[in-house]
């Protein structure tokens, strides 16, 4: 990982809207290197460029990091909601970008969080109920 990604990474602030370009590698379905040499892939390469954006809300991961985007957030009934989250290996993240720093509140940065890790989260009355493993 370069020493630029390092440095915006370690800038970053929670709930902060981004643009992150990194590289995936999957091209959405199965190909063998002999069937991308045959599509003309100079050197058969996998390399997807993606480009996502999202709120941030932390990086998480035990023995990789991961940069962790709210990208959509529902909001069903009162204080209840569901995200859906990109999540992006630090390894791959070629530029980070601040588009709208501190776009998403504190306290809704930590119901996401609490939800991605815990895998659902409710707010009510300014507290957080969490749901889901209870280990």
């Amino acid at each position: 990982m370069s020493k630029k990604v390092l440095k915006q990474l370690s800038e970053l602030q929670l709930g902060d809207m981004v643009e992150v370009s990194w590289l995936d590698a999957s091209r959405g379905r199965l190909e063998t290197v002999e069937e991308l040499r045959e599509a003309g892939a100079a050197g058969a390469e996998i390399d997807l460029p993606v480009t996502s954006y999202g709120v941030y809300i932390g990086s998480f991961g035990k023995r990789a990091q991961h940069i962790v985007l709210v990208a959509s957030q529902w909001l069903f009934a009162q204080g209840y909601g569901q995200i859906d989250c990109t999540i992006i290996p630090v390894g791959t993240v070629e530029n980070i970008r601040v588009l709208l720093p501190k776009l998403m509140e504190a306290e809704n940065v930590q119901v996401c969080q609490q939800a991605f890790i815990h895998g659902r989260a409710r707010r009510l009355m300014r507290r957080i109920t969490l749901f889901g493993d209870e280990r």
